[in-house]
């Protein structure tokens, strides 16, 4: 078999690629050992930057059935009383719920079917045994003897990755490590429960646990394991119909899982080695605080899927690929490390240590969001690197031609003929520039640059070029 792509791992993070390749035109195979997807909850929350990716391929629909918009978040004390939190609005930015949740196998079985249905060809039940990658092709061998030739591999294939260790990549220790429990409950219908709305992080002295209200009847629950403790003995029927006494009980709910989790925060400060590439959690892995876990990895596939494509597509050299690394490490350090900072802040103001971390951290806080901070984005206005707003213009722009840039401007205008065989298209939206005469944004719909002028635009296309011939 030949590909362009070999995912190993068909998770949500490498469905999802597989599935936005197969609309740039990208042929790719997803490996995977498991037949079915895993059919217990993890990942709850999708944040509306991944919503927006979604809905712009074509998922919309189904997201709108089976997700529900998160409509609150914060942080109380130890006596139970607001210390920061928000109400979070029905639209944000992106024209869609700021944050949803899901029931994490649908997603999973629908991201599946999807990449099936759009085109991937799919190994469930296989496992790789040998990987080589020869510099112009990557050669795959499976549990089956099957091989498969592709110009690239990217692992999808969770913490423990067959990928990074074969191709040896190394995850570096962002220093947090606390055992919590996690539980996942339904409520039986009709239930009545005093429970609050959307997700709330009991900052209490003897036990700090976080509560986020799920689709439909779910609820999640994750409790701090304290020093001493043998969590073995809470993870039983018993210690966990004690740790959630008060808000709900047998009469009112079901146990749906029960896990006992390490949370920890590592990242790869390089999630590329060649033709071998690194997404999702075998390049990182978060603490949950922030919900950023899955919402990372499938940013990982987004940025991959439209370079891979400008390179299948013959508009790109391989040489945009080395800003794969460059975009990715430090935007996903600083959404690890803004979820690192929730957590202490969680022991911070339950009284139990100080860690000098601020307020502003926590939910509604003034803490500003990770952005692309290198690669292909130009200039110091402060929009650069970061998501363009909704327009349903660009849009339809970004994704032209299985993925073009936007240069969204007031009036009309002319794509330089210097940039000719470049992929960018002119979109007309005057509402959205602000006091700037001109704004390029990426097929991911981060923002590249922003331009004053005519000639700007000429010097800055000129730059995008260099990146990519």
């Amino acid at each position: 078999m030949k590909v362009d792509v070999t995912i190993l791992g068909g998770g949500p993070v490498g469905s999802f690629l597989a599935t936005i390749l197969n609309d740039m035109g990208v042929s790719n195979v997803v490996i995977d050992r498991d037949l079915v997807p895993y059919q217990l909850p993890r990942a709850i929350v999708m944040d509306d930057e991944i919503l927006r990716a979604c809905y712009d391929h074509g998922m919309g629909e189904w997201l709108r059935k089976n997700t529900e918009p998160l409509q609150r978040g914060d942080f109380v004390g130890p006596d139970d009383e607001v210390v920061i939190g928000a109400d979070i609005p029905l639209a944000g930015l992106q024209g869609v719920p700021p944050v949803v949740v899901h029931y994490q196998p649908e997603l999973d079985a629908m991201l599946r079917t999807e990449a099936e249905r759009r085109g991937s060809s799919v190994m469930w039940g296989h496992t790789v045994t040998t990987m080589k990658d020869f510099g112009d092709r990557v050669v795959t061998t499976l549990d089956n003897g099957d091989t498969i030739e592709s110009r690239w591999f990217v692992g999808c294939d969770g913490a423990s990755s067959w990928t990074r260790k074969y191709v040896g990549l190394q995850l570096e220790d962002l220093r947090f490590d606390q055992e919590w429990l996690v539980v996942d409950a339904e409520l039986h219908e009709g239930a009545q429960v005093d429970l609050p709305v959307g997700v709330r992080q009991y900052c209490h002295n003897n036990r700090p646990f976080t509560f986020v209200q799920g689709v439909r009847r779910f609820r999640r629950w994750e409790f701090q394991v304290q020093e001493g403790e043998d969590a073995t003995l809470l993870n039983t029927e018993a210690g966990l119909w004690k740790l959630l006494d008060g808000m709900i009980s047998p009469t009112t709910a079901r146990i749906v899982r029960s896990a006992v989790y390490r949370f920890h925060a590592v990242v790869a400060p390089v999630m590329q080695r060649e033709n071998v590439f690194l997404a999702g959690d075998s390049a990182h892995q978060t603490p949950p605080f922030a919900g950023q876990g899955l919402n990372s990895g499938m940013r990982d596939a987004v940025n991959l899927a439209w370079k891979f494509s400008f390179i299948a597509r013959g508009v790109s050299t391989e040489k945009i690929l080395a800003t794969y690394s460059t975009e990715r490490v430090p935007h996903v350090r600083s959404t690890i490390a803004h979820a690192v900072d929730m957590g202490r802040l969680i022991d911070q103001l339950g009284g139990r240590v100080s860690h000098g971390v601020d307020i502003e951290s926590g939910y509604g806080g003034t803490r500003p969001s990770p952005y692309i901070e290198e690669g292909i984005v130009l200039g110091d206005d402060p929009r650069v690197g970061h998501q363009f707003w909704f327009h349903p213009e660009v849009s339809r722009a970004v994704r032209q031609d299985g993925g073009s840039f936007a240069l969204v401007t007031a009036e009309p205008m002319d794509i330089p003929s210097t940039a000719s065989g470049f992929p960018i298209v002119n979109v007309v939206a005057p509402e959205t520039l602000g006091e700037s005469f001109a704004i390029v944004v990426r097929p991911d719909r981060y923002v590249a640059a922003v331009a004053n002028t005519v000639d700007d635009v000429e010097a800055i296309l000129a730059t995008l070029l260099s990146y990519v011939r």
